[in-house]
């Protein structure tokens, strides 16, 4: 009787860790040779569970100071569901304000991180595989000093008002 208490209880625990998956994706990518090709978008494969929770979607880019002098990257994300829907989302990445003060992250070897949340509370429309593309959308074929990006997909908690 313990042998089959004891097991029922680890199926339970592995079948509720399983159901409450908080992060989805969570990334980091690098760049060859520095430098982001504008039509050589980043793709990513996700697993959507099911279509009751909610979802934010956070990037990450960290770029080259001294090769990389603009105040911000323009970026685009395309979400493609199994049935082939497509949604676009548009962010910026912004490293510098308009009087050109660091508003991102500097890091010890002289790059600087902007952190963007791309959608907050995103809801799948279906469960199943998911294309995501994440591109530079900026009127340069190619954006040199860009060191690495980061793709994070975690759980939200959308709560209501009473």
């Amino acid at each position: 009787m313990k042998k089959h208490t004891f097991l029922l209880l680890i199926l339970g625990a592995m079948a509720l860790c399983s159901c409450g998956k908080k992060t989805l994706i969570d990334e980091t990518r690098t760049f060859e040779n520095d430098t982001w090709l504008r039509f050589s978008p980043e793709n990513y494969q996700v697993e959507a569970p099911n279509t009751e929770d909610c979802y934010n979607f956070t990037v990450s880019l960290t770029v080259d100071t001294t090769r990389y002098r603009e105040a911000a990257v323009p970026i685009t994300m395309e979400i493609e569901s199994p049935q082939g829907e497509k949604r676009t989302l548009f962010s910026t990445m912004i490293f510098r304000n308009a009087e050109g003060k660091t508003v991102s992250q500097a890091n010890p070897d002289g790059t600087l991180t902007a952190t963007q949340n791309v959608r907050q509370f995103y809801f799948f429309n279906t469960t199943g595989q998911h294309k995501i593309t994440i591109g530079q959308r900026t009127s340069k074929y190619e954006i040199r000093g860009m060191k690495a990006l980061h793709f994070t997909i975690q759980k939200a908690k959308l709560e209501y008002p009473e």
